[in-house]
């Protein structure tokens, strides 16, 4: 658990650790939710599915486009 202080002008200071675990940067933004009681910071990345960009792809698999003309080819002498 951590504790910061709200400023004068209502900001706060994330701190470095947490900052550093969620790879937030300056501009990042956040989500504020609310319930009764609490309040909860959520980082906020661009679109979903670009977050995901590289991170399932490992170094020795091939690129879509190499597997779709993979796969292709094997339907031409399939067909045939």
């Amino acid at each position: 658990m951590y504790k910061v202080t709200v400023s004068g002008k209502g900001q706060i200071s994330l701190p470095a650790e947490l900052r550093k675990r969620y790879d937030l940067k300056k501009g990042d933004k956040l989500i504020i939710k609310e319930t009764e009681n609490n309040i909860t910071l959520c980082p906020v990345g661009d679109h979903p599915i670009l977050q995901l960009r590289g991170k399932l792809k490992d170094d020795e698999s091939k690129s879509l486009v190499e597997q779709l003309l993979e796969d292709r080819k094997k339907e031409r002498v399939n067909d045939k």
